[in-house]
């Protein structure tokens, strides 16, 4: 009983901590980059719309507030208690639930590194727990005292910024082992892996992420990782919650509502831009998925 209170006590301290470092390093709203390679520091004040956005493989924690993302028809929230694995890039929606300038969002998220992940793989051996059919490249999973003490250990390098070359690496390593022995290393292994159909997904994921606004061969795409039309269909439905063509035109519609909010084009230009010939389709797709015509949509935000 008291070795539980101990625990208990320990990891409210480490959260703790967590919050105050990245209150002192986050020093502006929205994402920051750290000097930590991988390290991205977040706070927010206010509420916002959903914000439509490609997750790179990565681990996000939140210090304080909370939070849900959603992928096709799934959703997910992850708190102050849980974590967000982001196993494979992907097109994802995601929206604060709680953020006020008295107590304003605080979190992170460390790109993963998916060869380092592979290596550690290869060194443990024999995987902890057996694959499963159907399982997505997104999860939630909750946050242990191991895994909080090596984020806090990572993030409190800031502080020393002379023992980041140094000490990063070996912090990043422990993460990847700590997840690739927790709940959600079976996950993580199937993503990282060379072989096997999920990695042929996963290569075909970053091959659209890489040329979204070029036409779609779903066959060829298919061919080119070695699967059967029907396959790949199935088993990328069942990493990313879509289709390839739905997955593909998030893509399209969300680098278009980049470049607007960022005035880089215009409406028509946007359209073109992400691989659009038709400027009524894309107007059509674009307010099917924001839910407004993209000229409202951009002066609403």
């Amino acid at each position: 009983m008291q070795n539980r209170q101990h625990q208990t006590e320990a990891g409210a301290s480490k959260l703790g901590e967590l919050a105050t470092l990245i209150s002192d390093h986050a020093t502006a709203d929205g994402v920051q980059p750290t000097a930590v390679p991988a390290l991205y520091l977040y706070r927010s004040f206010t509420l916002s719309e959903p914000v439509h956005t490609v997750y790179k493989p990565s681990l996000c924690l939140v210090a304080q507030g909370s939070k849900t993302v959603s992928l096709g028809n799934e959703t997910l929230q992850y708190d102050l208690e849980h974590f967000l694995l982001v196993a494979v890039s992907l097109p994802i929606t995601a929206q604060l639930l709680e953020a006020s300038p008295e107590r304003p969002h605080l979190a992170l998220h460390i790109d993963l590194d998916l060869s380092l992940i592979a290596s550690l793989i290869t060194e443990l051996g024999t995987p902890l727990e057996p694959p499963a059919e159907d399982r997505t490249g997104l999860s939630v999973g909750a946050v242990e005292p191991l895994l909080r003490g090596a984020v806090v250990r990572l993030v409190r390098l800031l502080e020393t910024p002379q023992h980041i070359p140094f000490l990063a690496p070996l912090i990043m390593r422990e993460l990847g082992y700590l997840l690739l022995s927790g709940p959600q290393g079976a996950r993580l292994r199937e993503m990282a892996l060379t072989t096997g159909r999920t990695y042929r997904i996963v290569s075909a994921i970053e091959h659209l992420v890489q040329t979204y606004d070029r036409p779609l061969d779903v066959a060829k795409l298919a061919e080119e990782v070695h699967m059967s039309v029907s396959s790949f269909y199935h088993q990328f439905r069942a990493v990313t919650s879509m289709s390839p063509l739905q997955f593909q035109k998030t893509l399209r519609l969300q680098e278009a509502r980049r470049l607007l909010l960022s005035r880089e084009t215009d409406v028509t230009g946007a359209g073109f831009h992400v691989g659009y010939e038709s400027p009524s389709q894309f107007s059509r797709e674009y307010r099917r998925l924001f839910g407004a015509p993209p000229s409202r949509d951009v002066a609403r935000l």
